[in-house]
Order: C-alpha cells, then sequence, then structure tokens
C-alpha cells in the first residue's frame, strides 16, 4: 500500500500552530574531570588489591547513550593496565541488537567503544552457561565469556525503570541479571511477569555475585540536562545498599513535563539508545506497566523519526498513537521483535496508525482532538532525555507564564516543513 496516497478528509483548512521556545530552570550540575573522579572512586573501593599482575578483567557495558560513556570506559581500561590487568569488553545488552553478537557490537561501536578506539579486545557473543538457580528455581544464565575472566567490573546508568518500580529499578543489578543473560537469559527472566521483575532481577543478580567474580560497579548518573553529575565506583558486596540509595537520588534529579495536559506530544525521534522503551514513559506516562501509567494526561504521542544508533529497534513503538512514514520505514522488525519478545512485549509492538509525513500527523491529530491552532495544546521535544527545552503552542502558555521555573527563550513561530512535509528542527 503507498501510505502517501491515504487522505483524512477535512484536513486540508487546518493550520499549523506556532510554537514557542521554552526551557526549564533546572539546575545543570555535572562532572568536569571524569579522569581524577573515577581514579578517587576507584581509590575508596578494594579494586585495586583484588586485580593481580595478569589478571583478565571484563568490563561489561551496555546499550544505552549515557553522557561521557566512552571517557569513563577509557579511564577504566587505564587504572586496570596500570595495576598489571589486561582489559577487554564485554557487551551486557540482553536481547539488544538483534539479539546477535555483530549486533550488539555495532552498538558499542556507535557509542565510540571500539578495538580501534580503545586498543582493546571487544567480545561478543550470545554464548551463555547456567552458573546455578535462585531459591525459587529460576535458572540464572551468564555470557560463557565474561566467567573466563579473573574479575568483572559492571558499568550501568542508575535510573528508574521504564516498566516497573522497586528499590532496585535500571542499574548495576539489572545489568547483572538481563544485560549478561544475553538473549537467553533475558527471555527466561521476562517470562515471569513484570510484576515480579524488580523481585526477580534482585535475586538473579545476587546469586550471579554470588558465583561470577564481580569486582567492582560503576555506577553512573545523569543530571536533567542528560549530563554525568556522578560516578560512584563500588565494592560488589554493597551493590544493593548503594542502588538503592543511587536511585532515589536520580528520581529527585529527573525532569518531568511540566504540564497537567496536553493534547499532542511530539517526539523528533525515539530509540533504545535514548530509553528502553523508545520514549520514557517515566516522561509520558504509558507503559505496559500500570505502574507508569500515572500523573500524565496526554491524549496523542507522535514521534517522528527514529535514532540512528538504535539500528531499526522502535523500542515500545506501541506507545504512540500515530507515526510517520519516515519512521515506520526505518523500522527493522527482525531487530524490534527479537527485543520485545525476548521481553514480553509484544503490546508494545502494535503499529500505530502510520500516515505520510510530519505536518499530517499533527494535522490528523489536531482533527481527531476537534483542535485549532489557537486552542490546542502541543509540546514538541527533542526526546525525552532531553526535556529541558521544547517548544509549546499557545494555548499553553499562560501556564508558561504562571511557572516560575520555565522560562521563554524563543520567539513564537508557525511550525514549518521541508518539501517532504516533514517539520524543519530547531536546535535545542
Amino acid at each position: 500500500m503507498d501510505i502517501s496516497k491515504v487522505k483524512a478528509m477535512g484536513i486540508e483548512k487546518i493550520k499549523l500552530p506556532e510554537m514557542t521556545k521554552i526551557e526549564q530552570n533546572v539546575p545543570d550540575i555535572h562532572l568536569t574531570n571524569i579522569f581524577e573522579t573515577i581514579k578517587k572512586q576507584i581509590a575508596k573501593t578494594n579494586f585495586n588489591q583484588k586485580i593481580k599482575k595478569g589478571s583478565k578483567v571484563a568490563i561489561a557495558v551496555g546499550s544505552r547513550n549515557i553522557d561521557k560513556l566512552a571517557d569513563v570506559i577509557s579511564v577504566l581500561i587505564t587504572e586496570v593496565k596500570k595495576i598489571g590487568g589486561i582489559p577487554f569488553i564485554i557487551p551486557a545488552m540482553g536481547s539488544h541488537g538483534g539479539g546477535t553478537a555483530d549486533g550488539q557490537e555495532e552498538i558499542l561501536r556507535d557509542l565510540g567503544i571500539s578495538r580501534k578506539n580503545l586498543n582493546i579486545p571487544i567480545i561478543s557473543s550470545m554464548e551463555v552457561i547456567k552458573i546455578g538457580e535462585t531459591k525459587r528455581h529460576i535458572p540464572v544464565y551468564i555470557d560463557k565469556n565474561v566467567m573466563l575472566a579473573d574479575a568483572i567490573v559492571i558499568v550501568a546508568r542508575i535510573k528508574p525503570h521504564t516498566d516497573f518500580s522497586g528499590d532496585i529499578e535500571s542499574g548495576l543489578l539489572k545489568m547483572l541479571a538481563v544485560g549478561l543473560a544475553k538473549h537467553k537469559g533475558a527471555t527466561i527472566i521476562h517470562s515471569y511477569g513484570i510484576e515480579s521483575f524488580s523481585k526477580i532481577i534482585l535475586e538473579v543478580g545476587l546469586k550471579i555475585l554470588e558465583k561470577a567474580p564481580i569486582t567492582l560497579g560503576i555506577a553512573l548518573l545523569e543530571n536533567g540536562h542528560s549530563k554525568l553529575s556522578e560516578v560512584v565506583a563500588i565494592d560488589p558486596e554493597n551493590f544493593l545498599e548503594q542502588e538503592k540509595k543511587l536511585l532515589k537520588k536520580e528520581k529527585q534529579l529527573m525532569p518531568k513535563l511540566p504540564f497537567s495536559e496536553i493534547d499532542i506530544l511530539l517526539v523528533n525521534e525515539i530509540g533504545k539508545d535514548i530509553s528502553g522503551a523508545g520514549m520514557d514513559p517515566n516522561i509520558i506516562g504509558r507503559s505496559k506497566s500500570a505502574e507508569k501509567n500515572i500523573g500524565k494526561n496526554i491524549h496523542i504521542i507522535i514521534p517522528l523519526d527514529l535514532t540512528e544508533r538504535t539500528h531499526g529497534n522502535a523500542g515500545s513503538i506501541g506507545l504512540s498513537d500515530l507515526i510517520t512514514k519516515r519512521l515506520f520505514e526505518k523500522i527493522d522488525f527482525n531487530v524490534l521483535y527479537t527485543n520485545l519478545l525476548a521481553s514480553n512485549g509484544y503490546l508494545e509492538g502494535k503499529i500505530p496508525i502510520v500516515l505520510k509525513n510530519d505536518e499530517y500527523a499533527v494535522k490528523v491529530a489536531m482533527k481527531i482532538l476537534n483542535k485549532n491552532c489557537e486552542n490546542v495544546k502541543m509540546v514538541r521535544i527533542q526526546n525525552t532525555l532531553n526535556i529541558i527545552k521544547m517548544e509549546v503552542s499557545k494555548a499553553l502558555l499562560g501556564e508558561v507564564k504562571n511557572n516560575k521555573n520555565i522560562k521563554i527563550i524563543g520567539d513564537a513561530r508557525r511550525l514549518k516543513t521541508d518539501i517532504l512535509g516533514n517539520l524543519l528542527t530547531y536546535p535545542y
């Protein structure tokens, strides 16, 4: 079917709204000297005493586009070599990258983590071995190659999870339980359902700490501007206690969309590098889990495009209402469905209505809601990681002016499109 021929009657007279750029007042405290910070943090742990000359040290890295991640890994490599260790990289990303070794290495390469850049091996494989069971007889799997190491360093961002809430969400223990479990282990863990996920990753993560040579955790926190704000080195016996504290801190740092009701949310880009769901449910208020479907009243969500780094994985595309043809044509269904089926996320894989371009999608949304350019409450963001600056329509300016934590930083201008009907993107 040629989507460009699909017509929605009655949208010819609809005008795109004027949008005004605004900025939320969120503190931007971030790290400026990563090398010294990590060096001092490691010195507070027992890591240096545990690494002997010639020790093989696996550094486990996930798939998220974390600020300064490549720099963090580079510093870790330097520190490992300094004390005589032999470092190598292991992708720890469950079923991401299409559930293939090459796909996972490609994700790391896009994050600036490659053999060429770091001058150390990247050992990417989907082979796993079973190292035990939890008390509830849940099998525990881990990357086969990581178990050949004398020491394992886990690098993870601490963040609220996209689907569940708990004392432990996304972080070091989840990286152990799901990331290092690869496709097979991740599928097993997700098969128990999202309701039990927090308890299961805790059980499995603690079993891995017991059975595998986990030697150090590097916990990363980002501020509301998506900049690296804190790096904490943690001995394995302190993972649970420290991760609980850091998650509470991260939840306080996380920005929000500052409006109680939004008619249309335009998201310039979505992707697995941004969030496990492509769009963070903690921001949009939609998830396959009822726990995250709170506090937001957004009537229509329209993602406009995929990031390059997501490699065709549209994440939880089913959480949106309308999508564009350009986004749809970039979806790699092999990659998307491999990931969704591994995580039991089949509902999130449902494809919304596909429209020929951005302009058409916006006008169709306005028609559905019976809104015009004067009264539509529209917000446009770059992605759910970057919501400090955004554009809002005229109908939201009253709320903006009454909120002391928001300032207007640009003049109102009507949304404009290129020759293909896609919205022009202005710097955020």
